[in-house]
């Protein structure tokens, strides 16, 4: 299971280890003598036989005294220890009965950082209106102004909630009212200059601005990301969907054995080197990479298991793996290990972007192993779990397919310069229900832009299933490592024609729908280093770049894209794909046809052999659904996961009704189900012949389907 450490676990890790200085306690701002309302007191007019004032309005429900509110401790003032009196209120057109400005001692403090704690009554302005401010006045005379506007820095105190700016940092329920106080944090410009007085300041607008405390610390503090206020929730509905077992047996032997594919030893044909656009071998075999990102903790495997994670990736195509550099000694000492299992299946390790002091001398000058110089290497991630967000949990799971312009291929294109070769490095990251889209649609493109490597996913240890780590992983992984072995065939022999030239100058606005469409419509790259490549003009008038409809169909005629729909299909001889939003939609191409009420599926159909699909006798087809963890839950927005869930994957069953056109029908050719290792499984598939045309349905369960020659 992937563990994610919240921000305040990770600084307070930090502390323990010495990695931090310690700070001095927070100080807070002491508002008693100009707080000037408590909670007896009320801002609305009592109406005869209505509603009790005090649970209407909220105030008494405020906590008082020492609280520590989204992470972030404050001194809230005793009303009975201050005659009554627990926080500030400022005049607003609704109440002009109380000051327009208090003046608050700050008594000389010096700080980074003040945190608010604040409201209004009547915030029904647009955030883009400043009611208040807080003038910072400093004991050599400057003045600093925060504005204050409802929506950003605070907002209404009833329908409170977290904005751009400010944190929900308590909240009350009354009926179906949300109350609640704001938390607004600043970071003070000059921290060495002594704080003489807080300004807070009403501009007479409708709002009556409220402030409850004010926290200064020398240090900034971690808000945490959990609001007060439950959130509203979505659940797929996963009634029904397949529970996913990590499967035991070996896929080696199988029908996604893809291992044929890597020419062992890595070194074999001698150094890899340089060739203008190209990489070569000493002995000028032309050397090409499909590759799996290996993350950090494979330092910490044993040699079996390093075995079987090479014996794993041989299967699933992989030519290359790129290691994730972490610090320490024992990384470095691990590096011969992991040579010494990849080199004899024929994968190249990848050590580009490592520091050469780090690299054993016995490994600089092994030609199974790359390092700095070779190519340009450009790096694209979706649905990213920032380490810039509070809440390290947040994620945009928005599928690719029907956002071309920002896709994974888009920002990896307006990063390549022609002129060297390229190594494309791209993640989509987890928890992302869309992620069955990745694999096919990275391999199409990696041919279609000639990119020398592409290297995908992030594996853990227990991304690997049972073979590494016997519980598996909580996370999408398996979806994409389902559809490496085709998208290694795909990309390694080629299936997808290359596109013709396009060059793209350095100032092409990569964010302009349009530049994107076209640019993903050829082979395209940027024009710059004193290289020049001119634009093929029969590939741009073979292009159709529909910018309305976010829709395009490459100069090669084999990739058309649909954003507005969310569809993209691959259609070349040896390879078919259709990818995206198949859901009661029939998709047709002179190959084969596809029916499936699915929501979101990833489908494709490649010939196991040299032969095209319309008369191979070995074909393997690749269906991988929607998967969530059991008990997942997201916010309303699906931008953020409230429970990860728990152990086992779930998977959607696939449901489709496969036709291939053949040239020929073939009585001997047969259709059988496989397993997430490629297994058969003892499930019998019905498939007949209508005319020369092969109809069969998907078994829901199963990860493949293997049309072969009978014996």
């Amino acid at each position: 299971m992937r563990r994610l450490l919240p921000v305040p676990f990770l600084l307070l890790a930090a502390f323990a280890a010495g990695t931090l200085p310690a700070q001095a306690a927070p100080t807070f701002v002491d508002l008693s003598k100009a707080a000037n309302m408590g909670p007896a007191q009320s801002l609305d007019a009592a109406v005869a036989g209505g509603e009790d004032l005090k649970e209407k309005e909220g105030f008494a429900n405020i906590p008082q005294g020492p609280q520590t509110l989204r992470g972030i401790p404050f001194q809230l003032l005793e009303a009975s220890a201050n005659q009554g009196r627990s926080f500030i209120t400022l005049k607003g057109r609704r109440l002009a009965g109380f000051p327009e400005a208090v003046a608050i001692n700050a008594g000389g403090i010096k700080a980074r950082n003040l945190y608010f704690l604040h409201s209004c009554r009547w915030g029904g302005t647009a955030s883009n209106i400043t009611v208040a401010e807080y003038d910072i006045v400093y004991a050599d005379g400057r003045v600093e102004v925060i504005p204050l506007k409802v929506g950003a820095e605070l907002t209404n105190f009833s329908g409170s909630d977290d904005t751009p700016s400010s944190y929900l940092a308590w909240w009350h329920k009354y009926k179906n009212i949300d109350m609640g106080l704001n938390l607004f944090g600043w970071k003070n410009p000059l921290p060495d200059v002594p704080i003489q007085t807080i300004l807070f300041k009403s501009l007479n607008k409708v709002p009556v601005p409220l402030l409850f405390a004010i926290t200064a610390s020398d240090t900034e503090l971690a808000i945490s990301p959990t609001s007060p206020k439950p959130e509203k929730t979505f659940r797929t509905d996963t009634t029904g969907w397949i529970p996913f077992e990590p499967p035991t047996g070996s896929p080696a032997g199988t029908a996604i054995d893809m291992s044929f594919l890597l020419d062992a030893p890595a070194g074999k044909h001698g150094a890899v080197t340089v060739d203008g656009e190209k990489l070569a071998f000493a002995d000028g075999t032309e050397a090409r990479f499909w590759g799996a990102h290996l993350s950090g903790d494979w330092a910490n495997f044993t040699d079996e298991q390093l075995s079987k994670m090479a014996g794993e990736l041989a299967v699933y195509g992989c030519n290359l793996a790129s290691a994730e550099d972490t610090a320490g000694a024992a990384v470095t000492g691990r590096l011969a290990a992991l040579a010494a299992v990849l080199k004899p299946k024929g994968i190249y390790l990848d050590l580009t972007g490592w520091d050469k002091a780090r690299i054993p001398a016995e490994l600089a000058g092994d030609p199974g192993v790359l390092t700095q110089g070779l190519w340009a290497q450009g790096k694209a991630y979706r649905n990213d779990l920032s380490e810039s967000k509070t809440d390290r949990l947040e994620f945009e799971d928005n599928p690719m397919v029907l956002q071309p312009g920002s896709s994974i291929p888009a920002q990896l294109i307006f990063s390549r310069s022609f002129g060297r070769p390229y190594c494309a490095q791209w993640r989509d990251g987890w928890p992302n229900e869309y992620g069955a889209e990745a694999p096919c649609l990275m391999a199409a493109y990696g041919c279609l832009e000639d990119w020398n490597a592409c290297v995908g996913m992030g594996l853990g240890g227990g991304d690997w299933g049972s073979s590494l780590a016997p519980d598996g992983d909580l996370s999408n992984e398996p979806g994409l490592l389902a559809q490496w072995p085709p998208s290694a065939l795909v990309f390694l022999r080629g299936d997808v024609k290359r596109g013709r030239f396009f060059a793209m100058e350095a100032g092409d606005p990569k964010s302009d729908p349009a530049s994107a469409l076209k640019a993903l419509a050829h082979c395209s790259g940027l024009n710059g280093n004193g290289v020049t490549f001119k634009t093929d003009a029969a590939g741009i008038l073979k292009a159709k770049i529909q910018a309305k409809t976010q829709s395009l169909a490459s100069d090669t005629e084999q990739i058309h894209w649909q954003g507005n729909v969310g569809l993209f299909q691959v259609s070349s001889p040896r390879f078919q794909a259709a990818v995206g939003f198949l859901g009661h939609r029939k998709i047709v191409s002179p190959v084969w046809q596809v029916e499936s009420p699915n929501f979101f599926a990833s489908l494709s159909v490649i010939s196991l052999t040299k032969t095209n699909l319309w008369a191979s006798d070995h074909m393997l087809l690749t269906g991988v659904t929607r998967m969530e963890n059991t008990g997942q839950i997201y916010n309303a927005a699906k931008t953020k996961l409230i429970a990860q869930g728990t152990a086992p994957i779930l998977a959607e069953p696939l449901q489709a009704k496969i036709t291939l056109f053949r040239y020929k029908a073939d009585p001997q050719l047969g259709v059988r189900a496989l397993d997430a290792n490629g297994q058969i499984m003892n499930i019998r598939v019905r498939s007949k012949w209508a005319k020369n045309n092969l109809v069969f349905s998907w078994i829901p369960g199963a990860f493949y389907m293997e049309v072969f020659k009978k014996q």
